[in-house]
């Protein structure tokens, strides 16, 4: 046997070996780091309705690449507070509102006040002047109809409102890999989107109507598309069904 030869053979296959386990590794990095899209990436169709309707993005609106597998889910209400003016809880002392934006500053001085304080996250998007919004979370996605609010003024956070909840357990079938985003947002652009909107983010979460707070809430992945006045669109990650609102955009008195 030619020894040289075949150790020639060997070292190129483990050259070879290494190249496609790097490029592997590459891709699957790649993949974890591009999470986002933007506009270019729709299909051109959907890129001539935006022409034609002029529907626009925003620099900062970036479409998610991201298909999990989930499920509908279902919870019950624990208990709501705050949800008129008059019943809102007051704090005192009065926090300043920069400790919206840092954690740990937000649980150091409200941990021991506002109730599953770290199940909640904040919402920029869908905040307004005179209020910061926070959803629950739940496995990592926000529940977009189950709110903690803070209303400030003067630079300190005077009330909170806040919906608490309990899940329960899934009665729904198994989970399913969720509708891509660039598809529910093709299909909004071309079908529900008036002309001239503009698009100010697009986020995966659950949705669902709240009906009498005494029964048991059901809410579905769904997609939240924000538009920069207010009105809020959510397209149902595994039905494709699409639901819309208008949101507040000026402060709560």
């Amino acid at each position: 046997m030619d020894w040289r030869r075949a150790k020639s053979v060997l070292i190129i296959a483990f050259l070879m070996l290494n190249v496609l386990l790097g490029y592997q590794l590459w891709t699957e990095w790649r993949e974890r780091l591009n999470t986002t899209a933007d506009w270019t990436s729709l299909p051109p169709e959907t890129q001539q309705v935006m022409r034609e309707k002029n529907i626009k993005f925003k620099v900062e609106a970036k479409i998610p690449t991201e298909t999990p597998l989930m499920r509908e889910l279902t919870y019950t209400f624990n208990k709501r507070v705050g949800l008129t003016a008059e019943e809102r809880i007051v704090l005192d002392p009065a926090p300043e509102t920069r400790i919206v934006y840092f954690e740990q500053e937000l649980a150091d001085s409200l941990g021991d006040v506002i109730p599953d304080l770290s199940a909640y996250t904040f919402d920029d998007p869908s905040s307004r002047e005179g209020v910061f919004v926070f959803n629950r979370m739940i496995y990592g996605f926000p529940i977009f109809k189950i709110h903690l609010e803070f209303y400030y003024s003067e630079q300190r956070i005077r009330t909170y409102s806040q919906d608490l909840i309990d899940i329960q357990p899934s009665l729904t079938e198994s989970e399913q890999k969720v509708l891509p985003a660039s598809k529910a947002i093709a299909s909004l652009i071309e079908r529900n989107l008036p002309a001239d909107s503009t698009i100010k983010e697009i986020r995966l979460g659950y949705y669902g109507e709240i009906f009498d707070v005494t029964d048991r809430q059901v809410v579905a992945p769904s997609w939240r598309v924000l538009l920069e006045n207010g009105e809020v669109y959510y397209v149902n990650a595994i039905s494709a069904e699409v639901a819309t609102e208008k949101v507040d955009v000026q402060a709560n008195s």
